[in-house]
């Protein structure tokens, strides 16, 4: 399973896109930025993000399972 994305310190991933009242962040865009914008970095996996963030990375497994049963897609 690819985990890379924008990760921010609570774990929320934006696998693509970070949208947001004052900037907008892209995955094709991930190396032209000076990071952190607006608390979010790139990382290439859940396991860089929570080292480097300091979340807990179970509840971010459990979350991101609930939302692939919701959206197989």
């Amino acid at each position: 399973m690819n985990t890379s994305g924008f990760y921010n310190s609570e774990g929320s991933r934006g696998p693509n896109r970070v949208y947001a009242p004052t900037f907008e962040l892209k995955k094709e865009l991930k190396d032209t930025y000076t990071y952190p914008v607006g608390g979010w970095t790139w990382y290439d996996t859940v396991e860089e993000a929570q080292a480097a963030e300091g979340f807990d990375i179970q509840i971010v497994e459990y979350i991101n399972q609930m939302e692939s049963e919701i959206n197989p897609f």
